[in-house]
């Protein structure tokens, strides 16, 4: 695979989450806000390259479990990105630019970094984001 490609996933990926995350957080913001119909979302800058790094998951589940079941490949992935959610917010806490504080949101988090109630989102959205790969991956020339 030549770098070109991986760049293109890594910059694909990082989009799409930080546009996926600003439309939810906009949904959110209208169920939370009693009916506010300006839909505003946000998401950071940082986001992008945790999003990116969702690429890395996605090829590293189909080098080593795509033989498995889905069921299987779901939950591996829903173990990586609460993993990677957890890294990525110990690092960012760290360093005073984490975008996202749980401690309030539920009584279901760890440390306010991550939300134990978001497993069934992170096991879809593997398997999501590996469809998205694959059928791109499969329409895209390098």
């Amino acid at each position: 695979m030549i770098i070109e490609e991986h760049i293109f996933f890594f910059i694909l990926f990082g989009f799409f989450g930080v546009a996926l995350e600003v439309f939810c957080t906009s949904l959110s913001s209208f169920k939370n806000k009693k009916n506010d119909i300006c839909l505003k979302g946000n998401s950071s800058i940082w986001m992008f390259f945790v999003y990116g790094f969702v690429y890395f998951i996605v090829l590293f589940v189909l080098n080593y479990f795509s033989d498995f079941h889905i069921l299987l490949r779901g939950f591996a992935y829903m173990i990586l990105f609460y993993s990677l959610e957890f890294t990525s917010g110990l690092f960012l806490k760290r360093c005073r630019v984490i975008p996202w504080n749980y401690s309030s949101d539920t009584k279901y988090n760890y440390k306010g970094i991550v939300r134990l109630d978001f497993a069934p989102l992170w096991f879809i959205g593997g398997l999501f984001s590996e469809l998205m790969y694959v059928y791109i991956k499969a329409h895209l020339i390098f």
